[in-house]
C-alpha cells in the first residue's frame, strides 16, 4: 500500500511561499487529499453562493470540479498579505483559474468549452492551517462561457441555497446597513492603508467624483475578468455608477485591508468589502423588485505615488442576480 502523502509547508514557512505551494500541490499536482493536512477539520469558507464546513467539505468540493475539468489550473497573479507567525496571517491570494469542460458541471452536461476566470481568496492562516476563507468568483462569467442560460442558472442556484446561508445573507445585509460609514478624507495609501481603502471605496460606492478623483489616478485602469476591462477614471466611475443605480442608495463596510510596499514610492493593497442595498434598478434582465441585495467583493490595487493606478476586482454578479429571483 502506498504511503499516504505529506504536503511539503508548514507553519514555519513564508506566508506568501506557503500559499503558493499548497495552492500548486492541491490542484496543479492533484494533492488533494493534502487539504486535510492544509485546512483546519471544523474551517469554514463563506461564499456569496453558499457555505462549506470542514475539509472533507473542501475536498469534495475540489474533486468535484475536477470531475467537471480535469485540467483545472489555478495559476497565481498575486498574493497581499498581513499578519504574522504570532497572531495569524491573512493573505488574500488572486488566481487566474482556467480549464475544459469535460463533464458534467453545476451548470448542465459537459460542453468541450474552456474557461477563464478570476478568484480571490482570503484565508486566515492559523498555525500553518486555514481555519476561515472568504472566497470570491465570477460565477457569471464561469456560467456564460460554458453557455448555459443566465436566469435559469441563477434561479437554480437559489433554489439550492440552505437556511445557514439565507440567514447569512439576511444578517450580512443588515450589519452593513448599521455600519458607521462616516465620510473618511483621502490619505496616503502607503501611510495609513486602512484609512486610504475606507475614502476609496466609500467614493467608489457613494459616487462622491472628488473623492473618487483623488484615491483614483487619471489612467488608472480596473480588470472585472479576463475579459471585462475599463480604462481610465472616468469609465471606471461611469461603470460603478451603473451598478449604484442597481442598489439605489447603498451601505458599505471595510472588512479587511491588507498591504505590502512595492518599489520605493508604491503599495499593493488588498480589501475586503461588503455592500448591501435594495434592488431599484434592471440587473442583467430582472426587473427591479426592491428585495435586499448584498455583495461581498475583493479588490486588489496597485497605488503608485498616492493614487491607485490599477484595480482587480472580483464579486459574484450571478449569486447577485440570484438574490432577486424566485426559485
Amino acid at each position: 500500500m502506498a504511503a499516504e502523502r505529506t504536503g511539503a509547508y508548514g507553519p514555519d514557512d513564508d506566508i506568501v511561499d506557503f500559499i503558493l505551494g499548497i495552492t500548486y500541490e492541491i490542484w496543479e499536482e492533484r494533492g488533494v487529499d493534502l487539504i486535510h493536512q492544509y485546512y483546519g477539520e471544523d474551517c469554514i469558507v463563506w461564499g456569496l453562493d453558499g457555505i462549506t464546513h470542514g475539509a472533507q467539505a473542501v475536498i469534495d468540493a475540489t474533486w468535484a470540479t475536477l470531475a467537471a475539468f480535469p485540467d483545472r489550473r489555478l495559476i497565481n497573479e498575486h498574493v497581499i498579505w498581513s499578519g504574522s507567525k504570532d497572531v495569524g496571517f491573512y493573505s488574500s491570494h488572486r488566481l487566474l483559474s482556467t480549464g475544459t469542460n469535460e463533464g458534467p458541471s453545476v451548470y448542465g452536461p459537459a460542453t468541450g468549452n474552456r474557461i477563464r476566470m478570476t478568484n480571490i481568496a482570503d484565508c486566515f492562516v492559523e498555525n500553518g492551517l486555514i481555519t476561515r476563507e472568504w472566497l470570491v468568483r465570477d460565477s457569471m462569467m464561469f456560467a456564460t462561457q460554458l453557455g448555459a442560460d443566465v436566469a435559469a442558472a441563477a434561479r437554480e442556484m437559489r433554489a439550492g441555497r440552505t437556511e445557514e446561508h439565507q440567514a447569512w445573507l439576511d444578517s450580512e445585509h443588515a450589519r452593513v446597513r448599521a455600519a458607521d460609514t462616516a465620510d473618511v478624507a483621502p490619505v496616503d495609501p502607503v501611510a495609513d492603508p486602512e484609512a486610504f481603502a475606507r475614502a476609496a471605496i466609500q467614493s467608489v460606492w457613494f459616487g462622491d467624483l472628488a473623492r473618487f478623483a483623488r484615491a483614483y489616478a487619471p489612467y488608472c485602469v480596473l480588470h472585472r475578468s479576463p475579459f471585462d476591462h475599463h480604462s481610465g477614471r472616468d469609465d471606471l466611475f461611469a461603470y460603478y455608477a451603473s451598478l449604484r443605480e442597481v442598489l439605489g442608495k447603498v451601505s458599505v463596510s471595510v472588512d479587511h485591508v491588507a498591504a505590502q510596499p512595492v518599489s520605493s514610492n508604491g503599495i499593493d493593497i488588498a480589501v475586503r468589502w461588503t455592500v448591501a442595498g435594495e434592488h431599484e434598478a434592471p440587473f442583467c434582465g430582472a426587473a427591479a423588485t426592491g428585495k435586499p441585495l448584498f455583495i461581498m467583493g475583493v479588490s486588489h490595487w496597485r497605488c503608485i505615488a498616492g493614487r491607485i493606478t490599477s484595480e482587480r476586482t472580483v464579486f459574484d454578479d450571478l449569486a447577485l442576480l440570484s438574490q432577486v429571483v424566485d426559485p
